[in-house]
């Protein structure tokens, strides 16, 4: 089971949500975040989690 280029996409997306986090996130930027960059970084997981376990057509196991 290889991984394609749309799989490297999705885990360098949820590898740099996390290093974001850390970076921007980490003291006390919560209290003070809006509701669309909530939406927007849970959409950011979403997307990278389903392109990094999105089928490839190599793989040919049924």
């Amino acid at each position: 089971m290889g991984m394609s280029f749309i799989n490297w996409v999705g885990f360098v997306m949820l590898l740099l949500a996390l290093l974001l986090n850390e970076a921007f996130l980490g003291i006390n930027a919560w209290y003070e975040l809006h509701v669309g960059a909530l939406l927007a970084g849970v959409t950011w997981l979403v997307v990278g989690a389903a392109l990094s376990m999105w089928p490839s057509p190599k793989d040919q196991r049924a």
